[in-house]
């Protein structure tokens, strides 16, 4: 194969995983756009709703280190292709459960699909592309989140309220299934990842600055799963927000997380990806900051959520950056840990915005999440005077 077919197929290659994490993100994030739908149709509270983000986060959070350690001698096509074909039967049945307990059941077995894809696209990059095209080739690939938040959230909120939420499901088994194909085809055969010995693990526990890094993921997306994970209760109860408005209110927070996540993929080219997050960091702060100031107001939580989406899908995809260009010998292992950071963190943000909801919407929720974001930034600032 001439060096113009490999760069082309590689660049197919790269759309198909962007493709990917956009099916894997819409399937995280979706109870989120649903939780109205939810509750109401299974007849029960949104913080019990919210479990499904909070099971499925523990999940992940924990296993994703063990499925990175179990798969490593997996050929990375095949790996992807599997997770995929779960991704979807967990949808499928999902359409067709009748009660919330064996759906949350479904939810934890299903989201581990996201555990494994995320991170070995992430780790199927590294071994596609040379050093320094790594950084922002990873940061493109996880534009497909952004993509979830900016198209796959708000629709399937919206064809939630007009179609059931049983519909989006369905839907998802099969964009899942097209997704799968779509990596057969694209990802070339006999990509294996660097088996991970207890003395890889060993090297990434003893880094302080690997292990600050991983931090500054955790508190970040524990901040945002605070209030993002109960978004369409919250504008419903304090601004009135129709299903509409609430569909409105998630594009405008994925709108602005594509075009911060294009800026930022673009940006490391030119500057320290470490000064990028901080910048990432500092936007979700203010966002934060504003809707709390602005909170029951619709159109002034619009603005919090443009500057908060700004910041959040580029800082997430940024992280994965920094710990491949930290410790390149160590991707395997530190991307998946980061995998588990952001999962333990949508956990530890569900369980926190639940509690805090249990009694009606209040402020709090958005105090809250301004603090986990404010010790996020010192994390990272911190994390940037340590070498590995």
């Amino acid at each position: 194969m001439t060096n113009e077919a490999t760069e082309s197929r590689t660049t197919l290659a790269l759309w198909t995983l962007l493709f990917g994490n956009f099916i894997i993100g819409t399937g995280v994030l979706l109870p989120a756009g649903l939780l109205n739908q939810l509750s109401a149709e299974l007849n029960i509270d949104v913080a019990t709703a919210g479990l499904l983000m909070l099971a499925g986060g523990v999940v992940v959070g924990v296993g994703a280190p063990i499925l990175a350690t179990l798969t490593t001698r997996v050929d990375r096509r095949l790996l992807l292709v599997l997770a995929m074909a779960l991704y979807a039967v967990g949808h499928l049945a999902s359409a067709f459960t009748n009660a919330f307990w064996p759906l949350l059941i479904i939810r934890v077995l299903m989201i581990s699909a996201a555990g494994i894809f995320s991170p070995q696209a992430a780790a199927t990059v590294s071994l596609l592309l040379p050093v320094e095209r790594r950084a922002s080739a990873i940061s493109f690939i996880f534009i497909g989140w952004s993509v979830a938040s900016v198209a796959g959230i708000p629709l399937g909120s919206y064809l939630g309220a007009a179609l059931g939420w049983r519909s989006v499901f369905m839907i998802m088994a099969a964009l899942s299934i097209l997704s799968g194909l779509a990596v057969w085809f694209t990802v070339r055969p006999g990509l294996y990842g660097k088996p991970l010995d207890m003395a890889s693990w060993k090297t990434v526990f003893s880094s302080p600055a690997l292990l600050c890094v991983l931090l500054v993921t955790l508190l970040s997306m524990s901040g945002q799963f605070t209030v993002f994970g109960y978004l369409a209760p919250i504008l419903k109860q304090v601004t009135a927000a129709t299903p509409t408005q609430i569909s409105l209110a998630f594009f405008v927070a994925g709108l602005s997380g594509v075009i911060g996540n294009t800026i930022g993929s673009n940006m490391v080219r030119y500057v320290a990806v470490d000064r990028v997050i901080g910048m990432a960091l500092l936007s979700l702060c203010a966002g934060f900051l504003v809707f709390g100031l602005m909170f029951g107001n619709y159109w002034g939580s619009i603005i919090g959520l443009a500057l908060w989406g700004f910041g959040t899908f580029s800082s997430n995809s940024l992280q994965q950056s920094r710990l491949v260009g930290l410790a390149p010998a160590l991707a395997s292992a530190t991307v998946a840990l980061n995998t588990s950071a952001v999962y333990l963190g949508q956990a530890i943000g569900a369980g926190a915005g639940g509690a805090l909801i249990k009694g009606g919407a209040t402020v709090t929720s958005a105090w809250v999440a301004l603090t986990f974001l404010v010790l996020s930034l010192a994390a990272s600032l911190f994390a940037t005077r340590l070498k590995v």
